[in-house]
C-alpha cells in the first residue's frame, strides 16, 4: 500500500496543541466549543493535562494532523475514561484516515487500561470520528442530544481489561 503522507505518531506534548489548534476541523471545533466553551488550544491543553495517555500523528514536516487520548472522569460514584480524538483536515484524505483507523487498534487497547467503561460524547455530525469509534466497537445512543446548541451521540463502552 503506497502512503500518500508520511507521519509518525509519538506521546502528546503540550506545543502539540498549540500546533493543531489553528488547523483543527470545523466540526472538531464545532464540537470543542460545544462541549466546553473553550476555545481550540485551551480544550486541547485542558484535555491533554487530564489524560492518562495521549498520542500526536504528525508528518515528518512537522504539520499535527491529529490528537487523541483517554482522561480519567467522575466523582463520587466512581470513574470512567473518557477517550477524545481532535484534527486538522489532513485527516480527512482518505488515504490518511484509513490509515489512521487501521494502525489505530492498538493505541485504542491502552484507552481502556485501568478504566471499567469508556463514555463520552462525539458531534452528530462528526462521520469519521463516529466510523472510527464503531470500528474500535463502541456502542451508541440511538438519539443524539442538544449540547451547546449542537447536537451529540453519547457513546461507550464496556473494558474487558480494566486493570
Amino acid at each position: 500500500m503506497k502512503r500518500f503522507i508520511d507521519y509518525r505518531v509519538r506521546a502528546a506534548r503540550p506545543q502539540d496543541a498549540l500546533l493543531l489548534a489553528p488547523r483543527l476541523r470545523e466540526i472538531d471545533w464545532r464540537e470543542t466549543r460545544a462541549m466546553s466553551g473553550l476555545e481550540p488550544a485551551e480544550a486541547l491543553r485542558v484535555s491533554l493535562s487530564r489524560s492518562s495517555a495521549a498520542w500526536t500523528a504528525k508528518t515528518t514536516e512537522g504539520e499535527v494532523i491529529l490528537m487523541w487520548g483517554v482522561g480519567r472522569v467522575g466523582g463520587l460514584l466512581g470513574f470512567v475514561g473518557a477517550p477524545w480524538m481532535l484534527a486538522s483536515d489532513i485527516l480527512e484524505r482518505p488515504e490518511v484516515g484509513r490509515e489512521f483507523i487501521r494502525l489505530s487498534r492498538p493505541y485504542a487497547r491502552v484507552l481502556e487500561l485501568g478504566f471499567r467503561r469508556l463514555v463520552n460524547r462525539v458531534h452528530a455530525e462528526n462521520r469519521l470520528a463516529i466510523r472510527w469509534l464503531r470500528w474500535l466497537g463502541f456502542s451508541f445512543a440511538e438519539k443524539p442530544e442538544r449540547l451547546g446548541g449542537e447536537e451529540f451521540y453519547i457513546f461507550w463502552k464496556d473494558c474487558v481489561c480494566a486493570s
